[in-house]
């Protein structure tokens, strides 16, 4: 009888591997970009992280401008705020010399109550109060009305309120604002 004959299966010696070489490669390949992914998502997580903490810090120092804000609408009516009181609640300077500038919150020791005062209840928020000016005229207002004396008042002091806010990791921000209160 006539058998056919079979092809002979490729022994050890004849294969060359090329298969297992290129599927090595493409998982190098796959590695590589997972490590990649990895750190770029790593990377922006903590980014997103620093603002967090950077908003935390704006929000304590809009909150301690907003409290020197309230005490200086408590208070404007005790002294005219014109020499510096380190006793005081508000912290308050008085009105730069003529030709300077008001006082450099960069400058201020924040950590001393004798340059700035702590918002109740709160170590992460402190402010200090400046007169700038008294007495001025607002804009656009007069006392003579259609020829008639106006009842309303006029004059206004105005005062620089600068609060500072602290986040959990140290991050720090600087609000200003400025506040006018009538003098009449």
């Amino acid at each position: 009888m006539f058998q056919p004959q079979r092809p002979h299966p490729r022994t050890a010696r004849q294969q060359r591997g090329a298969t297992l070489v290129v599927a090595m490669m493409v998982l190098v390949l796959i590695m590589m970009i997972g490590i990649a992914a990895v750190n770029t998502s790593s990377t922006q997580f903590i980014l997103a992280g620093n603002l967090q903490f950077e908003d935390s810090a704006m929000n304590n120092a809009e909150a301690a401008t907003a409290a020197g804000e309230n005490w200086l609408k408590a208070n404007y009516t005790n002294a005219g705020f014109t020499t510096r009181d380190a006793n005081a609640t508000g912290q308050l300077y008085p009105v730069p010399a003529s030709g300077a500038a008001p006082v450099d919150p960069l400058a201020v020791d924040w950590s001393s109550d004798a340059t700035s005062a702590a918002v109740t209840g709160s170590t992460s928020q402190r402010y200090f109060i400046q007169l700038l000016s008294l007495n001025n005229t607002l804009l656009g207002s007069s006392q003579a009305v259609g020829g008639r004396k106006s009842a309303v008042c006029n004059k206004v002091n105005t005062y620089l309120i600068s609060g500072r806010g602290v986040s959990a990791r140290g991050a720090t921000k600087i609000v200003q604002s400025y506040y006018s209160v009538q003098n009449c």
